[in-house]
């Protein structure tokens, strides 16, 4: 997928997190451990803390430091 702000290809990976430590993304299929977690490998600065474990399938472009990921709202 290339960058719809910069045009460059952006690297496919996994955002997730628990609720007790930060919220991380590591580039391809990968979830983060327990250590990358403890060392702060792959923290999102900009998620907050929740009480729910999570993953999501994301795009990250390392030029513009925005990523995507495709999403629904149940209403």
């Amino acid at each position: 997928m290339n960058c719809p702000y910069c045009g460059k290809e952006m690297e496919k990976g996994i955002l997730s997190g628990d609720g007790r430590s930060n919220v991380t993304w590591n580039p391809g299929n990968k979830k983060s451990g327990g250590f990358d977690r403890f060392l702060g490998i792959g923290k999102v600065t900009a998620a907050k803390h929740s009480l729910t474990l999570f993953f999501i399938e994301a795009y990250y472009c390392s030029e513009c430091r925005k990523m995507i990921f495709d999403t629904d709202i149940t209403k």
